[in-house]
């Protein structure tokens, strides 16, 4: 009991609970888990999006700015781009927007700039019919290095 005594006087815990009680008019401060869940209006989650979506600003960005989880985030934008949350607004429904033209010529891709590379200059066959091409780059030690793979060494 002289432990319980001290321990009332002192305001430790001993054990099961706590020692001393609070005195009358004493403010005792409960401490819970954190904020409860918040709830996201359709509407608030495609202005969430949209900003994320804006030219310079990142995903990251808008995340932390809102306080959110990166999954909660992109489960939104999914929705939102298959109009799962309504409407899609009009700078997303046009974003992606491409026409393909069915007589349009064919115009030729222009030549490269620099010449093409010379074919590889030797061409290793492994027994499982794999092939492998090397050119002059490949460096010696690369090289001795490779074939011990290959050798299983």
């Amino acid at each position: 009991m002289e432990i319980e005594a001290e321990a009332a006087e002192t305001g430790r815990r001993t054990g099961r609970k706590t020692a001393r009680k609070p005195r009358p008019g004493e403010v005792v401060e409960v401490v819970t888990r954190g904020e409860g869940r918040r709830g996201w209006s359709s509407d608030q989650k495609r202005r969430i999006v949209v900003e994320a979506m804006q030219l310079g600003v990142t995903p990251t960005e808008v995340i932390r700015r809102w306080g959110l989880t990166s999954s909660l985030f992109y489960t939104w934008r999914r929705q939102v781009m298959s109009g799962e949350l309504g409407a899609v607004p009009a700078p997303l429904a046009a974003f992606a927007q491409v026409a393909v033209a069915e007589d349009a010529p064919v115009l030729p891709l222009p030549a490269p700039e620099c010449p093409a590379r010379p074919p590889a200059r030797i061409e290793v066959v492994l027994p499982d019919g794999t092939t492998l091409r090397l050119d002059e780059d490949v460096g010696a030690d690369a090289l001795r290095r490779l074939l011990a793979v290959l050798r299983g060494r």
